[in-house]
């Protein structure tokens, strides 16, 4: 059994205190929403769409795949 790194919200505490896990197939899905959100940000932002929220998951999304890179992990 593997051990889980539980992801916290910001103002949660800080990070935790050994190093962020993930899985390789986790880890592709989540560079696979990236970059889904990155694409749907700037084809609403070439629309004249006002996409504050979009960005601001975008960076969440970001900052998450940042933690788990290069991924390590059960494969």
């Amino acid at each position: 059994m593997s051990n889980v790194t539980p992801l916290k919200r910001k103002g949660s505490g800080g990070p935790p205190s050994t190093g962020a896990h993930i899985d390789s197939a986790s880890y592709a899905l989540l560079v696979e929403t990236l970059i889904g959100f990155l694409e749907l940000r700037i084809s609403e932002g070439d629309q004249g769409r006002h996409c504050d929220e979009l960005e601001r998951l975008t960076l969440q999304l970001e900052s998450l795949a940042k933690r788990f890179t290069p991924p390590k992990g059960a494969a």
